[in-house]
């Protein structure tokens, strides 16, 4: 069973500049040399007036990851992730690690709020392998919450220093 989990990012900001941030080529190469990881590269980027999607690949170092994840990979961990955005600041993710057979797909979604704005990021993580695949998608899913908390306060100083 698909393991399912939810972040949630509040931003001084209101949503129309988060959104324009995250579509920025200079926001998402500047949040990649901060927080990707080795190797981190953006693979593609598309933009037209129905969408902007990009694909980055993303690094951890083994030595970050759980026991159990370390034992199934023998390296580092390496994430293709893509995210599609919309004009009305929603959009979907899809990713996957590499050697492991599953995937994560979400939603996203930035809201205003009377203070700033909201990005609400709803996550499903499913691991393909019997006995251990569920201890393996928490694993999985605990680096992926602490990689949207990291992008998420990357993404609040990113604005502060172009506001």
């Amino acid at each position: 069973m698909p393991s399912r989990m939810e972040h949630r990012a509040r931003f001084a900001a209101p949503a129309d500049s988060v959104y324009a941030a995250v579509v920025d080529p200079a926001f998402l190469t500047d949040r990649l040399e901060a927080l990707g990881g080795n190797n981190a590269s953006v693979v593609d980027r598309t933009e037209s007036a129905q969408a902007t999607t990009f694909q980055v690949r993303q690094g951890l170092a083994a030595e970050h990851l759980p026991s159990a994840v370390r034992t199934l990979l023998k390296g580092d961990l390496v994430v293709d992730r893509t995210e599609t955005w919309r004009p009305d600041k929603s959009g979907t993710v899809k990713a996957s690690v590499q050697g492991v057979p599953g995937e994560i797909n979400g939603t996203m979604r930035l809201s205003d709020l009377a203070d700033g704005s909201e990005w609400v990021t709803s996550l499903e993580v499913k691991v393909s392998i019997p006995l251990v695949g569920g201890k393996i998608e928490k694993a999985i899913g605990e680096q992926v919450l602490k990689l949207l908390a990291n992008e998420a306060t990357f993404t609040e100083k990113w604005l502060a220093h172009r506001g």
